[in-house]
Protein backbone atom coordinates (compact mmCIF):
# COMPACT_ATOMS: atom_id res chain seq x y z
CA UNK A 1 0.00 0.00 0.00
CA UNK A 2 1.18 3.29 -0.51
CA UNK A 3 2.56 5.40 2.48
CA UNK A 4 2.84 8.78 1.54
CA UNK A 5 4.23 10.19 4.78
CA UNK A 6 7.79 7.16 4.36
CA UNK A 7 7.49 8.09 0.55
CA UNK A 8 8.39 12.15 1.45
CA UNK A 9 11.13 11.53 3.95
CA UNK A 10 12.57 9.00 1.38
CA UNK A 11 12.44 11.77 -1.36
CA UNK A 12 13.61 14.80 1.13
CA UNK A 13 16.36 13.07 2.72
CA UNK A 14 16.94 12.27 -1.30
CA UNK A 15 17.03 16.03 -2.25
CA UNK A 16 19.36 16.65 1.13
CA UNK A 17 21.72 14.37 -0.21
CA UNK A 18 21.73 15.95 -3.75
CA UNK A 19 21.48 19.60 -2.20
CA UNK A 20 24.94 18.38 0.13
CA UNK A 21 26.61 17.02 -3.27
CA UNK A 22 26.50 19.78 -4.41
CA UNK A 23 27.89 21.96 -1.58
CA UNK A 24 30.74 19.34 -2.00
CA UNK A 25 31.21 19.49 -5.43
CA UNK A 26 32.01 23.53 -5.28
CA UNK A 27 35.35 22.46 -2.98
CA UNK A 28 36.97 19.90 -5.91
CA UNK A 29 39.43 22.66 -7.37
CA UNK A 30 41.13 23.95 -4.34
CA UNK A 31 44.35 25.20 -6.84
CA UNK A 32 42.78 27.29 -9.72
CA UNK A 33 41.06 30.27 -8.69
CA UNK A 34 38.66 30.69 -12.09
CA UNK A 35 37.60 27.30 -11.75
CA UNK A 36 37.00 27.58 -8.08
CA UNK A 37 34.79 30.42 -8.66
CA UNK A 38 33.26 28.77 -11.90
CA UNK A 39 32.42 25.71 -10.18
CA UNK A 40 31.10 27.32 -6.34
CA UNK A 41 28.87 29.52 -8.43
CA UNK A 42 27.49 26.78 -10.93
CA UNK A 43 26.76 24.77 -7.90
CA UNK A 44 25.71 27.67 -5.93
CA UNK A 45 22.74 27.97 -8.96
CA UNK A 46 22.14 24.19 -9.04
CA UNK A 47 21.54 23.94 -5.12
CA UNK A 48 17.79 25.87 -5.79
CA UNK A 49 17.19 22.61 -7.80
CA UNK A 50 16.98 20.47 -4.82
CA UNK A 51 15.87 23.57 -2.80
CA UNK A 52 12.89 24.32 -4.88
CA UNK A 53 11.59 20.83 -5.10
CA UNK A 54 12.17 20.37 -1.41
CA UNK A 55 9.89 23.41 -0.78
CA UNK A 56 7.24 22.04 -2.96
CA UNK A 57 7.05 18.63 -1.56
CA UNK A 58 6.69 20.02 1.96
CA UNK A 59 3.91 21.95 0.95
CA UNK A 60 2.43 18.74 -0.03
CA UNK A 61 2.85 16.07 2.22
CA UNK A 62 2.10 15.71 6.16
CA UNK A 63 4.15 17.75 8.48
CA UNK A 64 5.14 14.62 10.74
CA UNK A 65 8.04 14.75 13.00
CA UNK A 66 10.04 12.16 10.99
CA UNK A 67 10.10 14.97 8.05
CA UNK A 68 10.69 17.50 10.31
CA UNK A 69 13.84 15.99 11.48
CA UNK A 70 15.37 14.94 8.62
CA UNK A 71 15.26 18.82 7.12
CA UNK A 72 16.43 20.16 10.34
CA UNK A 73 19.60 17.37 10.26
CA UNK A 74 20.01 18.16 6.48
CA UNK A 75 19.96 22.16 7.10
CA UNK A 76 22.77 21.82 9.87
CA UNK A 77 24.82 19.75 7.82
CA UNK A 78 24.66 22.27 4.69
CA UNK A 79 25.97 24.87 6.90
CA UNK A 80 28.79 22.91 8.29
CA UNK A 81 30.10 21.91 4.99
CA UNK A 82 29.40 25.50 3.71
CA UNK A 83 31.52 26.82 6.67
CA UNK A 84 34.83 24.61 5.71
CA UNK A 85 34.62 26.22 2.39
CA UNK A 86 37.01 28.99 1.75
CA UNK A 87 35.16 32.23 1.15
CA UNK A 88 36.36 32.82 -2.08
CA UNK A 89 33.01 34.47 -3.74
CA UNK A 90 34.29 37.71 -1.50
CA UNK A 91 36.62 39.51 0.21
CA UNK A 92 34.11 41.25 3.11
CA UNK A 93 36.00 39.33 5.65
CA UNK A 94 39.51 41.24 5.14
CA UNK A 95 37.40 44.14 6.11
CA UNK A 96 35.93 42.82 8.87
CA UNK A 97 38.80 41.68 10.48
CA UNK A 98 40.87 44.92 10.04
CA UNK A 99 38.50 47.22 11.56
CA UNK A 100 38.49 44.33 14.77
CA UNK A 101 41.90 44.28 14.77
CA UNK A 102 42.11 48.52 14.46
CA UNK A 103 39.26 48.27 17.35
CA UNK A 104 41.47 46.03 19.20
CA UNK A 105 44.64 48.37 19.40
CA UNK A 106 42.75 51.17 20.72
CA UNK A 107 41.66 52.76 17.54
CA UNK A 108 38.40 53.83 16.06
CA UNK A 109 37.71 52.56 12.82
CA UNK A 110 35.28 54.94 12.07
CA UNK A 111 37.77 57.78 11.58
CA UNK A 112 40.55 55.80 9.97
CA UNK A 113 41.01 53.88 7.11
CA UNK A 114 43.34 51.00 5.75
CA UNK A 115 45.05 54.06 3.58
CA UNK A 116 45.57 56.31 6.22
CA UNK A 117 47.45 53.33 8.60
CA UNK A 118 49.43 52.18 5.38
CA UNK A 119 47.87 48.78 5.49
CA UNK A 120 49.78 46.26 3.25
CA UNK A 121 47.05 44.40 2.30
CA UNK A 122 45.46 46.31 -0.17
CA UNK A 123 42.62 43.67 -0.88
CA UNK A 124 40.52 45.30 2.02
CA UNK A 125 37.29 46.33 0.40
CA UNK A 126 36.96 50.29 0.89
CA UNK A 127 40.84 50.62 1.13
CA UNK A 128 40.53 54.47 1.33
CA UNK A 129 37.36 54.62 3.67
CA UNK A 130 36.52 54.31 7.20
CA UNK A 131 34.33 51.87 8.59
CA UNK A 132 30.80 52.41 8.02
CA UNK A 133 29.25 49.79 9.66
CA UNK A 134 26.69 49.73 12.79
CA UNK A 135 28.75 49.83 16.29
CA UNK A 136 26.54 46.09 16.30
CA UNK A 137 28.24 44.90 13.45
CA UNK A 138 31.27 46.47 14.64
CA UNK A 139 31.30 44.56 18.17
CA UNK A 140 30.46 40.70 16.80
CA UNK A 141 34.00 41.64 14.59
CA UNK A 142 35.84 42.23 17.85
CA UNK A 143 34.55 39.38 19.83
CA UNK A 144 35.32 37.25 16.81
CA UNK A 145 38.67 38.39 16.48
CA UNK A 146 39.03 38.36 20.24
CA UNK A 147 38.10 34.44 20.03
CA UNK A 148 41.17 34.11 16.98
CA UNK A 149 38.27 32.73 15.14
CA UNK A 150 37.29 32.68 11.61
CA UNK A 151 35.52 36.30 10.46
CA UNK A 152 32.72 34.69 9.32
CA UNK A 153 31.65 32.47 12.46
CA UNK A 154 30.08 36.12 13.55
CA UNK A 155 27.57 35.89 10.13
CA UNK A 156 27.13 31.98 11.21
CA UNK A 157 26.60 32.39 14.36
CA UNK A 158 23.62 35.47 13.72
CA UNK A 159 22.28 32.89 11.15
CA UNK A 160 21.82 30.28 13.23
CA UNK A 161 20.27 32.24 16.06
CA UNK A 162 17.33 33.46 13.29
CA UNK A 163 16.69 29.92 12.56
CA UNK A 164 16.58 29.07 16.00
CA UNK A 165 13.94 31.96 16.73
CA UNK A 166 11.61 31.19 13.67
CA UNK A 167 12.05 27.19 14.36
CA UNK A 168 10.40 28.05 17.89
CA UNK A 169 7.74 29.38 16.02
CA UNK A 170 6.47 26.23 14.39
CA UNK A 171 6.01 27.34 11.33
CA UNK A 172 4.50 24.95 8.82
CA UNK A 173 7.81 23.01 7.85
CA UNK A 174 7.85 24.67 4.06
CA UNK A 175 7.80 27.83 5.39
CA UNK A 176 11.18 27.05 7.91
CA UNK A 177 12.40 25.74 4.77
CA UNK A 178 12.63 28.91 3.32
CA UNK A 179 15.52 29.93 5.46
CA UNK A 180 16.60 26.77 6.43
CA UNK A 181 17.63 25.03 2.89
CA UNK A 182 18.43 28.13 1.40
CA UNK A 183 21.50 28.28 -0.83
CA UNK A 184 21.69 32.08 -0.48
CA UNK A 185 21.83 31.82 3.39
CA UNK A 186 24.10 28.84 3.50
CA UNK A 187 26.62 30.12 0.58
CA UNK A 188 26.72 33.86 2.03
CA UNK A 189 26.56 33.85 5.68
CA UNK A 190 28.22 30.05 6.02
CA UNK A 191 30.77 30.42 2.90
CA UNK A 192 31.15 34.18 2.52
CA UNK A 193 30.45 35.29 6.01
CA UNK A 194 28.38 38.29 5.08
CA UNK A 195 27.39 40.11 8.14
CA UNK A 196 23.83 40.53 6.54
CA UNK A 197 23.05 37.82 8.63
CA UNK A 198 22.90 39.93 11.58
CA UNK A 199 20.33 42.66 10.00
CA UNK A 200 18.00 39.63 9.48
CA UNK A 201 18.15 38.59 12.74
CA UNK A 202 17.59 41.96 14.56
CA UNK A 203 15.38 42.73 11.86
CA UNK A 204 12.90 39.68 12.46
CA UNK A 205 13.09 39.89 15.99
CA UNK A 206 11.93 43.32 15.87
CA UNK A 207 8.87 42.11 13.44
CA UNK A 208 7.96 39.32 16.26
CA UNK A 209 8.52 41.48 19.37
CA UNK A 210 5.87 43.61 20.81
CA UNK A 211 5.68 47.11 22.07
CA UNK A 212 8.59 48.75 23.54
CA UNK A 213 10.91 45.60 23.08
CA UNK A 214 10.20 45.60 18.89
CA UNK A 215 11.41 49.60 19.12
CA UNK A 216 14.65 48.55 20.74
CA UNK A 217 14.91 45.23 18.62
CA UNK A 218 14.67 47.52 15.11
CA UNK A 219 17.30 50.03 16.91
CA UNK A 220 19.57 47.70 17.37
CA UNK A 221 19.02 46.22 13.41
CA UNK A 222 19.60 49.88 12.28
CA UNK A 223 22.79 49.09 14.07
CA UNK A 224 23.76 46.94 11.61
CA UNK A 225 23.11 48.68 8.07
CA UNK A 226 21.36 51.88 9.32
CA UNK A 227 18.91 51.52 6.06
CA UNK A 228 16.10 49.71 8.67
CA UNK A 229 15.51 53.49 10.76
CA UNK A 230 13.38 53.79 7.23
CA UNK A 231 10.91 51.40 9.08
CA UNK A 232 10.26 53.96 12.02
CA UNK A 233 6.92 54.99 9.89
CA UNK A 234 5.75 51.70 9.42
CA UNK A 235 6.46 50.34 13.35
CA UNK A 236 4.47 53.48 14.58
CA UNK A 237 1.45 52.23 12.40
CA UNK A 238 2.11 49.09 13.32
CA UNK A 239 3.27 48.74 16.95
CA UNK A 240 2.77 52.22 18.33
CA UNK A 241 5.26 53.21 21.32
CA UNK A 242 5.90 55.93 22.66
CA UNK A 243 8.46 54.59 25.33
CA UNK A 244 9.93 52.67 22.33
CA UNK A 245 10.23 55.04 19.80
CA UNK A 246 12.29 57.30 22.95
CA UNK A 247 14.48 54.42 23.26
CA UNK A 248 15.55 54.18 19.44
CA UNK A 249 16.28 58.06 19.75
CA UNK A 250 18.48 57.43 22.34
CA UNK A 251 20.09 54.98 20.76
CA UNK A 252 20.71 56.59 17.98
CA UNK A 253 21.81 59.83 19.85
CA UNK A 254 24.12 57.51 21.63
CA UNK A 255 26.27 56.82 18.39
CA UNK A 256 27.57 61.19 19.03
CA UNK A 257 29.85 58.75 21.45
CA UNK A 258 31.81 57.19 18.78
CA UNK A 259 31.81 60.06 16.55
CA UNK A 260 30.32 64.16 16.11
CA UNK A 261 27.57 64.77 14.24
CA UNK A 262 29.04 66.29 11.85
CA UNK A 263 31.25 63.49 11.01
CA UNK A 264 28.24 61.23 10.71
CA UNK A 265 26.44 63.05 8.36
CA UNK A 266 29.80 62.48 5.95
CA UNK A 267 29.11 59.05 7.20
CA UNK A 268 25.85 58.94 6.08
CA UNK A 269 26.65 60.99 2.83
CA UNK A 270 29.00 57.66 1.43
CA UNK A 271 26.89 54.78 2.47
CA UNK A 272 23.99 56.74 0.53
CA UNK A 273 26.29 55.47 -2.08
CA UNK A 274 23.73 52.59 -1.75
CA UNK A 275 21.22 54.26 -3.07
CA UNK A 276 22.78 56.70 -5.72
CA UNK A 277 27.17 56.14 -5.86
CA UNK A 278 29.03 54.13 -8.43
CA UNK A 279 26.84 51.58 -10.02
CA UNK A 280 27.41 47.80 -9.69
CA UNK A 281 23.71 46.85 -10.32
CA UNK A 282 21.15 49.43 -11.03
CA UNK A 283 17.88 48.26 -11.77
CA UNK A 284 15.20 51.09 -11.92
CA UNK A 285 17.67 53.83 -10.73
CA UNK A 286 19.11 53.60 -14.34
CA UNK A 287 16.13 55.85 -14.91
CA UNK A 288 16.75 58.51 -12.45
CA UNK A 289 18.86 61.78 -12.73
CA UNK A 290 20.10 62.31 -8.80
CA UNK A 291 20.66 59.72 -6.21
CA UNK A 292 18.72 62.09 -4.20
CA UNK A 293 15.68 61.05 -6.21
CA UNK A 294 16.42 57.24 -5.07
CA UNK A 295 16.33 58.49 -1.60
CA UNK A 296 12.94 60.43 -1.79
CA UNK A 297 11.31 57.35 -3.30
CA UNK A 298 12.81 54.99 -0.54
CA UNK A 299 11.81 57.32 1.96
CA UNK A 300 8.18 58.18 0.74
CA UNK A 301 8.05 54.14 0.17
CA UNK A 302 8.36 53.85 3.50
CA UNK A 303 5.63 56.30 4.63
CA UNK A 304 3.36 55.05 1.80
CA UNK A 305 3.03 51.42 2.85
CA UNK A 306 1.37 52.09 6.22
CA UNK A 307 -1.74 53.55 4.06
CA UNK A 308 -1.66 49.51 2.57
CA UNK A 309 -4.01 47.61 4.30
CA UNK A 310 -1.82 43.93 4.94
CA UNK A 311 -0.22 43.03 7.15
CA UNK A 312 3.39 43.92 8.69
CA UNK A 313 5.38 41.24 6.87
CA UNK A 314 3.82 41.95 3.76
CA UNK A 315 4.69 45.92 4.18
CA UNK A 316 8.49 45.00 4.84
CA UNK A 317 8.42 42.97 1.86
CA UNK A 318 7.36 45.74 -0.37
CA UNK A 319 9.85 48.55 1.31
CA UNK A 320 12.62 46.43 0.75
CA UNK A 321 11.88 45.12 -2.92
CA UNK A 322 11.47 49.34 -3.44
CA UNK A 323 14.21 50.00 -2.16
CA UNK A 324 16.47 47.61 -3.87
CA UNK A 325 15.05 48.62 -7.18
CA UNK A 326 16.10 51.57 -7.25
CA UNK A 327 19.03 51.60 -5.44
CA UNK A 328 22.28 52.47 -7.95
CA UNK A 329 24.78 49.45 -5.78
CA UNK A 330 22.98 46.51 -4.81
CA UNK A 331 25.30 43.37 -4.16
CA UNK A 332 23.41 39.66 -4.95
CA UNK A 333 22.82 38.79 -1.28
CA UNK A 334 20.74 41.44 -0.47
CA UNK A 335 17.94 39.67 -1.65
CA UNK A 336 18.32 38.24 1.68
CA UNK A 337 16.92 40.73 3.50
CA UNK A 338 13.14 39.12 2.22
CA UNK A 339 13.61 35.95 3.09
CA UNK A 340 12.35 36.25 7.20
CA UNK A 341 9.44 37.85 5.85
CA UNK A 342 8.62 35.56 2.72
CA UNK A 343 8.83 33.15 5.65
CA UNK A 344 6.03 35.13 7.67
CA UNK A 345 3.78 36.54 5.01
CA UNK A 346 0.88 34.16 3.21
CA UNK A 347 2.14 35.26 -0.34
CA UNK A 348 3.64 32.76 -2.20
CA UNK A 349 7.38 32.92 -2.26
CA UNK A 350 7.86 30.99 -5.47
CA UNK A 351 8.32 33.94 -7.71
CA UNK A 352 11.05 35.43 -5.10
CA UNK A 353 13.05 32.22 -5.04
CA UNK A 354 13.05 32.08 -8.91
CA UNK A 355 14.88 35.44 -8.74
CA UNK A 356 16.95 34.43 -5.87
CA UNK A 357 18.38 31.17 -7.78
CA UNK A 358 19.56 33.64 -10.89
CA UNK A 359 22.00 35.43 -8.10
CA UNK A 360 25.06 33.51 -8.22
CA UNK A 361 25.14 34.67 -12.44
CA UNK A 362 26.04 38.15 -10.67
CA UNK A 363 29.08 36.87 -9.58
CA UNK A 364 30.80 36.41 -13.01
CA UNK A 365 32.76 39.63 -12.68
CA UNK A 366 34.59 37.90 -9.42
CA UNK A 367 36.36 36.12 -11.84
CA UNK A 368 38.26 38.68 -13.51
CA UNK A 369 38.59 41.13 -10.39
CA UNK A 370 40.70 38.32 -8.51
CA UNK A 371 42.80 37.18 -11.90
CA UNK A 372 43.68 40.96 -12.86
CA UNK A 373 42.42 43.24 -10.93
CA UNK A 374 39.57 44.33 -13.69
CA UNK A 375 35.29 44.10 -12.55
CA UNK A 376 33.24 44.31 -15.72
CA UNK A 377 29.49 43.94 -14.82
CA UNK A 378 26.53 42.23 -16.84
CA UNK A 379 23.77 44.23 -16.65
CA UNK A 380 21.30 42.10 -18.25
CA UNK A 381 21.83 39.31 -15.63
CA UNK A 382 20.87 42.27 -13.06
CA UNK A 383 17.63 43.65 -15.10
CA UNK A 384 16.32 40.14 -15.06
CA UNK A 385 17.03 39.31 -11.19
CA UNK A 386 15.73 42.34 -9.88
CA UNK A 387 13.31 42.75 -12.79
CA UNK A 388 11.48 39.83 -11.89
CA UNK A 389 11.06 40.46 -7.94
CA UNK A 390 9.78 44.53 -8.40
CA UNK A 391 7.26 42.73 -11.13
CA UNK A 392 5.94 40.03 -8.99
CA UNK A 393 6.13 42.41 -5.94
CA UNK A 394 3.85 45.04 -8.05
CA UNK A 395 1.50 42.82 -8.86
CA UNK A 396 0.84 40.64 -5.72
CA UNK A 397 0.23 44.57 -3.81
CA UNK A 398 -2.11 45.62 -7.13
CA UNK A 399 -4.31 42.06 -6.63
CA UNK A 400 -4.41 42.67 -3.05
CA UNK A 401 -5.54 46.41 -3.20
CA UNK A 402 -8.35 45.00 -6.09
CA UNK A 403 -8.91 41.87 -4.02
Amino acid sequence: MFDLVHYSISIMALLAAAFLAVLSAGALWVNDEATRITSIGATNSIAYLPYLFAVWLATRVPDTQQLRRIVLIAAILFRFIAFALPPVMSDDHLRYEWEAKTLSQGLNPYRVSPAQLHEPNRSIPGYDFSAVYGPVLEAAHWTVFQLGLPMKTSAALAEGLLLFAAWRRRWPLWRWMLLGWSPLCVYEYWMNGHNDAWLLLLLYLAYEAKGAAAWIWLGLATWTKWWPLLLVPLWFSKQPSLWGALGLGVMMASCLLLMPLAEWITKVRFTTGFLGGWQNNPFLYRFLTDKSQAIAISAVSSIGVCFLRLGQAELVLIFITVLLAFSANIHPWYLGWTLPFLMATKWNPMPWLLAMALLPLAYDPMIGWRLNGTWIEDPLIRVWIWGAVTVFSGYRLISKRNG
